[in-house]
């Protein structure tokens, strides 16, 4: 049996679902990238850890990294898909 690694705030399994849910339901393509994005990249959960073995520096660049990237892709996917 697989195993979802993934400790974010919300799982995976939860999160493309609640993605499409979204997408019926009207939002925009660039806010749906941006949920799923962020929900598997940013780790709020997961910070502890990561600061413990990456510093806390590495761990704060790397989440925001992780936004910022975020919002680009959705930004450039969202002008793509309109």
């Amino acid at each position: 049996m697989a195993r979802n690694n993934h400790c974010g705030l919300i799982p995976g399994v939860v999160t493309f679902p609640l993605a499409a849910a979204l997408l019926k339901s009207g939002a925009s393509f660039t806010a749906i990238v941006v949920f799923v994005s962020t929900s598997m990249m940013v780790g709020v959960v997961t910070y502890p850890v990561k600061a413990r073995y990456f510093r806390h520096r590495a761990a704060i660049v790397r989440n925001t990294l992780a936004l910022l990237f975020s919002f680009v892709v959705a930004i450039i996917l969202g002008r793509i898909l309109k």
